[in-house]
Formats: structure tokens, C-alpha cells, sequence
């Protein structure tokens, strides 16, 4: 069957901010983080009216470090990888591959050179094999998103049995 799936989007700081995220608490960076918020909860609930104002503010700091600071710094990063400024790019799915356009380049990525797609509550991620990634949030999939994700799971599945015989 010939699936074709078109999209035109501008990808941003917002968009990188959510896949550096998902990746940083899929991993066990991420265990590390949520195991530090939840026994920085715990010392304020139970050392809060003993403790000084230094100690509070110690505290406070403990907190936000990982639930305000290291998400703003991800940001910040994110902002500055792109150069403040949003891409637009052009991506078209179908059985020979997937046609980037980009800047005003185009290319062609075919099936043996994706290397994996990750699909989150908000967004799918379709890693090709030059280390680059295409990130296409729900607002630009709508109701294909499923249904892309199957396709490109497949054509991966696919490619990499061709591989192997």
C-alpha cells in the first residue's frame, strides 16, 4: 500500500525544549531528578518550621534547581542552538523515503538511513542517520500521528530485515 504523509511546519525553541526533556527523564538522568524533587519535598515538609532562614532558602533552591532552573537552562540551550530563530521545514513521507526541505535545501533520506522514531504524548521524533532528528509535535500531525508512527516503525522494520539477509 502507498502511504503518503505531508507536512509543513515551523519547528522552534518550544519544540526542542519538549524532545531535550523527554529525553532527559527517559534516561536515568531523569531517575536521578525525580528521586532529588521528591526527598526535597519530603526535607521542607518535615524541616520547614524548625529550620532557619538560611536553611529555608537552602531548601527553596534544592527545590527549584530541578523543577524551575534545569528546565530554564534546557531551554536557554535550546534557544541558542537554533540562533533565536525558527526552521521551517517541509518533510514528505512515503514507501521510497523521506524528502527533507529545509533553508532552502532539499534532500532525500531513504528508509536505510532512519535510524529510529520515538513517539511521545506530544510529539513523534524520527531520527535519521546522520545524527539529525525531525521533530513533529501533535499540532502538526493532528490525526496522522498514529498512524505515521506505524508507517515509519514499519519501513524501519523493513529495512533492517533487507540488512540482514
Amino acid at each position: 500500500m502507498n502511504k503518503h504523509f505531508e507536512y509543513t511546519y515551523t519547528t522552534g525553541t518550544f519544540e526542542l525544549w519538549q524532545a531535550s526533556m523527554y529525553y532527559a527523564y527517559s534516561s536515568f538522568m531523569g531517575v536521578v531528578n525525580v528521586v532529588f524533587i521528591v526527598s526535597s519535598i519530603a526535607l521542607i515538609v518535615s524541616r520547614w518550621n524548625g529550620a532557619s532562614d538560611l536553611f529555608r532558602a537552602v531548601m527553596a533552591v534544592l527545590l527549584l534547581l530541578f523543577t524551575v532552573i534545569q528546565p530554564a537552562m534546557i531551554y536557554l540551550r535550546c534557544r541558542a542552538a537554533l540562533g533565536g530563530k525558527d526552521q521551517t521545514i517541509s518533510l514528505t513521507v512515503e514507501d521510497e523515503g523521506i524528502d527533507v526541505t529545509a533553508d532552502g535545501k532539499s534532500g532525500h533520506i531513504t528508509w536505510d538511513k532512519v535510524r529510529g522514531a520515538v513517539k511521545k504524548p506530544t510529539l513523534v521524533i524520527i531520527y535519521s542517520g546522520d545524527g539529525a532528528g525531525y521533530i513533529l509535535s501533535n499540532k502538526v500531525l493532528k490525526e496522522t500521528k498514529n498512524e505515521l508512527y506505524d508507517f515509519v516503525q514499519e519501513k524501519i522494520k523493513e529495512n533492517s530485515h533487507a540488512r540482514t539477509e
